[in-house]
């Protein structure tokens, strides 16, 4: 099934260049995924909920405590996914697959030789968007199926198109970070330490508004910053004469 839906892409890639552009910007616009995402959970944390000032006051206190539970659950689930893409049997992306002979777009194929050298499974993308979505939907069901909707169209469906993934890449994917963020966000909201930032969003919004916006930051750039920073720790091999 993975190898015909991406057969039947390779067809549909390279009719429209116009088409094919707009998928391959799409697909690597920080703005487009994770930022439009990070914007709807930044609505809801300032967004009063209805009902008597006392009412409404503890419906948001309860809200922000589950958003930053699944945005805790969610890098938990991005890490997991990275775990698995390393240890699992590697999986060549389908657009490098020459069975398949998709004709690939020539700004993706600048970037074969590093897409070459890392697994399409599980979908990192579909973990953490997944989890995210998960965590909106637990505070908002409407708002968690608009960015479900939202996700599948200008997330999964571009890398689907363009050979970055294969479907199932992205459903064991969507699933890994579902669960994570189900499981998490249980766990997280019984920790009490789990509530002083919430209780600091209040007190000293000027010390957490900055912070929550730089946490949101990473997460809607999938983390790069923050891996960079590891690539550097793993680079760094203490040689013989450091050890002596």
């Amino acid at each position: 099934m993975d190898a015909l839906i991406s057969i039947h892409m390779a067809e549909l890639l390279g009719r429209s260049v116009l088409f094919d552009e707009t998928i391959l910007t799409m697909s690597s616009s920080h703005l487009v995924k994770g930022g439009f995402v990070c914007a709807i959970m930044a609505h809801i944390w300032v967004s009063e909920p209805g009902g008597s000032a006392f009412e409404s006051r503890a419906k948001q206190f309860d809200n922000r405590l589950t958003l930053i539970a699944a945005l805790l659950a969610s890098v938990f689930a991005e890490a997991l996914a990275l775990v698995l893409a390393n240890g699992l049997e590697f999986r060549l992306r389908p657009l490098l697959v020459p069975e398949l002979e998709m004709p690939v777009p020539e700004r993706l194929s600048e970037y074969a030789a590093n897409m070459a050298a890392s697994s399409s499974f599980p979908s990192d993308h579909a973990v953490l968007f997944s989890a995210i979505t998960t965590g909106i939907f637990l505070v908002s069901r409407r708002l968690g199926l608009f960015v479900a909707a939202y996700c599948l169209v200008f997330i999964a469906f571009p890398r689907v198109y363009l050979g970055l993934h294969y479907v199932s890449d992205i459903l064991v994917g969507a699933i890994i970070g579902m669960v994570c963020t189900v499981v998490g966000v249980k766990i997280l909201r019984r920790v009490p330490l789990m509530r002083v930032p919430v209780r600091l969003s209040y007190s000293h919004p000027a010390v957490i508004a900055p912070l929550s916006f730089l946490f949101l930051f990473q997460v809607a750039t999938m983390l790069e910053d923050a891996r960079d920073f590891l690539q550097i720790v793993k680079s760094v091999q203490p040689t013989e004469e450091m050890r002596l």
